[in-house]
């Protein structure tokens, strides 16, 4: 974890995704041929640029990423992003990169990751047989961050991938009305790790545009981001990446850091409907079931 949180060994390139017909940004290695791919979805009201050190942090560590700039406005479609992920997982591995140095993409090591909204997209690109308008795009690895529901197309989605897949989750929103881990983790059809980071929030993941941003304080929040950043190096260096090293990050009885695991299929004793959880809050005491896992956990 404290390796994985520093950034990696490789010099990093940036450009334009829009070369392949998709708007958004790419970071690679400077150099290196055969190299895995993740693609990333954004947050409602986001883009890629709130991203970048995240996404520049991957590439550190020898991973290609793509980040479509698609469906930004008030009223998205996650399968108009969807569409955009698959575009860019398709193209990538046909082209060369890069200036001076070839570097290229292996088809056989791609993986999605989302963050909220996004995720949901990943999921939906992921699936199979649920994007009439475009050719699903086998991927080896799935990351949803602090996944949050869109749409019944989606939520059909998840039994459809089978690739393993990390669920990460902000502690007391497991199942709420606005995150949906714990669901997504019982519905995807691969194996699947759930994790929990306590203390996190969802949009501490975000940059923030400013001055200070020039500067190197990009307005994230440090901790959040610094352990969001660790497990998605680690998961897709284990998985897409081949690296045995890295395996405990695929591993959903591995501890990592304070990062609680939960097991999806213990039953939910909170069972109140989402708008009591909104106006209520996290229940205060529980017997069994994933949040009362947490909270013994956080109180060794």
């Amino acid at each position: 974890m404290t390796r994985l949180a520093r950034r990696g060994p490789h010099k990093v390139l940036r450009g334009d995704l829009g070369f392949v017909g998709v708007p958004g940004q790419l970071f690679t290695p400077d150099r290196g041929t055969g190299l895995p791919l993740v693609v990333f979805a954004h947050a409602w009201m986001a883009d890629a640029a709130r991203y970048r050190d995240l996404l520049f942090h991957l590439a550190t560590h020898g991973i290609v990423v793509a980040a479509p700039d698609v469906e930004r406005g008030l009223a998205p479609s996650d399968v108009a992003l969807a569409a955009g992920l698959r575009t860019a997982a398709a193209t990538l591995p046909t082209v060369r990169l890069g200036l001076a140095e070839s570097i290229t993409v292996d088809a056989g090591r791609r993986g999605y990751a989302g963050h909220g909204f996004g995720a949901s997209a990943a999921v939906l690109a992921a699936g199979t047989d649920v994007l009439a308008a475009t050719e699903p795009v086998a991927v080896n690895a799935l990351a949803a961050v602090f996944p949050a529901p869109s749409t019944a197309t989606a939520a059909a989605a998840a039994p459809t991938v089978g690739a393993p897949a990390m669920v990460l989750a902000v502690d007391g929103h497991l199942d709420t009305v606005d995150a949906n881990p714990l669901p997504l983790a019982r519905e995807l059809a691969g194996p699947v790790t759930l994790r929990v980071i306590p203390g996190a929030s969802e949009r501490g993941l975000l940059q923030r545009r400013g001055i200070k941003s020039l500067i190197g304080i990009n307005g994230a929040d440090k901790a959040t981001h610094a352990t969001v950043r660790t497990l998605l190096t680690g998961f897709f260096l284990a998985t897409i990446g081949g690296d045995d090293e890295y395996a405990a990050f695929t591993d959903a009885d591995e501890v990592l850091g304070a990062v609680v695991n939960v097991d999806p299929d213990e039953p939910d004793t909170d069972d109140r409907p989402h708008v009591e959880k909104l106006l209520s809050g996290p229940i205060t005491a529980q017997k069994g079931g994933p949040l009362s896992a947490i909270r013994a956990l956080r109180g060794r």
